[in-house]
């Protein structure tokens, strides 16, 4: 199903709010490389993924922490489940736009929601979202760290039971 996506308002920071819904977003831009193009010299599909961290990256950075404060704890977020929804492509030297926003929280995992667009020609190419789990060195799964917890619900998210 084709997604809709309108920057209705920008904000201070990087952060937009999305016509229609109303949803605030964190805006990464960045160039395509020629390293994450294909033969047909167009964006190969595995690079919406690293696409999907440089928004998720960002989000986490425009909030004033980082994923290292994370780490520092002996804590990692692996993505255990994700959707990714191909609407159109992006060439080589292409400026795009990672639109980034967190989507869920529950007791020992949680999820962001991504938009890839190409701003200049109004096109989605890419929506989706990850879902990630929080575990320690030895790869137990625990509750939600509280940095984690924090941008969450600084940013309005409340823990789902």
């Amino acid at each position: 199903m084709r997604r809709k996506f309108e920057v209705k308002q920008e904000l201070p920071d990087d952060f937009v709010i999305e016509a229609g819904t109303g949803h605030r977003w964190h805006r990464e831009g960045f160039r395509v490389l020629y390293a994450d193009t294909d033969k047909a010299g167009v964006v190969y599909h595995a690079n919406y993924l690293k696409y999907f961290e440089i928004g998720r990256a960002g989000f986490v950075r425009a909030t004033g922490r980082s994923y290292k404060e994370v780490e520092a704890l002996g804590l990692f977020h692996p993505i255990v489940d994700l959707r990714m929804q191909f609407e159109s492509h992006a060439d080589y030297d292409d400026l795009l736009s990672v639109y980034a926003r967190p989507r869920s929280l529950a007791p020992v995992k949680f999820s962001y929601e991504y938009v890839v667009r190409n701003d200049q020609l109004g096109r989605i190419l890419v929506h989706g979202y990850t879902i990630h789990c929080c575990i320690d060195k030895e790869r137990r799964v625990l509750p939600v760290d509280e940095v984690t917890r924090a941008i969450f619900e600084d940013y309005g998210v409340i823990r789902e039971r």
